[in-house]
């Protein structure tokens, strides 16, 4: 179906169980929690933010440095840094409730055991002001960061469990590193997921010549930006042919351009993260972008742009 140029076309979707009125979110990792980017671009113009980590305790996070530059991108080593669930629940998710009204607030869930993860979801749940939940089972710059993404049973086991603490959406946030994404995909569908994040950071390390030490206060860290976006699109494409539950594309999104490649790849929506380093403002003119796409090209929703990828097969 296509539509008449001058037709603005419609952007929003029902996933969920909500309208989300933009397909561009803020990633994990590069937002904070909400409130720190509140000042830079309007909140409420995008389809919302996946917060900054919560993790059932306070933690300090790595040793610094922590973020340094590459020719693509950056690699950081953060290490889940947060406020602890408590803190979360009483300071950021008040604020996200009180000053957010149409984004949409999705939680980055962390934990070192599925009891962990439990318990921050159980203590969430009572909870309004956010929609559902992305489980990070795919951290690579924490020790055991990617534990319950690489291992078959021990992912399906969490998503078992936590399907069984909470009715909100659990989006489960994939790991590169893996030799078939697909098959994960699949176990987090069979298992009760109702979305896929995809993906996250690879691994990697930088190291100062002169120093002959590595960059990282970590030694190594997670690379993202433009020089991931390849292989994010692949991670989608891949997820798209073996489930059926919506995915969220990320990894070097930097305009509307590289979005659009995310959603014929099967995306329903996208985050944008490293980019924000550079420029706040990346996730709203990513949305223009996509937009702008969807006009040019005749197309009347978005809805129907997704996973319509020709791939010559």
């Amino acid at each position: 179906m296509t539509g008449d140029r001058a037709t603005s076309p419609v952007m929003s979707q029902r996933l969920f169980g909500a309208d989300i009125h933009s397909p561009v979110f803020l990633a994990s990792g590069t937002c904070g929690y909400g409130q720190e980017y509140a000042d830079l671009i309007p909140l409420d113009d995008i389809g919302g933010i996946f917060t900054k980590a919560v993790s059932v305790e306070p933690r300090a996070g790595n040793p610094p440095h922590r973020v340094a530059e590459t020719p693509g991108g950056m690699i950081n080593a953060i290490g889940l840094e947060n406020v602890g669930l408590d803190r979360f629940i009483q300071d950021k998710l008040s604020w996200l409730r009180e000053h957010l009204t149409r984004a949409h607030v999705f939680v980055n869930v962390v934990g070192r055991t599925r009891d962990d993860y439990a318990a921050v979801v159980a203590g969430l749940d009572p909870h309004d002001g956010f929609l559902g939940y992305e489980i990070n089972v795919s951290c690579p710059n924490v020790k055991g960061g990617t534990l319950f993404g690489t291992d078959e049973t021990a992912l399906a086991d969490l998503v078992a469990r936590l399907r069984k603490e909470t009715d909100r959406p659990l989006i489960i946030k994939l790991t590169p590193n893996v030799s078939d994404v697909g098959v994960f995909a699949r176990i987090c569908e069979e298992e009760g997921a109702d979305g896929l994040s995809a993906i996250n950071t690879f691994p990697g390390m930088l190291v100062d010549t002169r120093s002959r030490r590595p960059v990282i206060g970590n030694r190594s860290g997670g690379v993202s930006g433009p020089a991931i976006l390849p292989m994010g699109v692949y991670a989608t494409w891949r997820a798209r042919q073996v489930t059926e539950i919506p995915i969220i594309g990320i990894g070097g999104i930097r305009d509307g351009d590289d979005a659009v490649q995310y959603i014929l790849a099967g995306a329903a929506l996208v985050q944008v993260g490293t980019a924000s380093f550079v420029d706040p403002d990346a996730a709203v003119t990513t949305h223009a972008g996509i937009e702008a796409y969807l006009r040019a090209h005749g197309v009347a929703t978005l809805a129907e742009l997704v996973g319509t990828l020709d791939d010559g097969l």
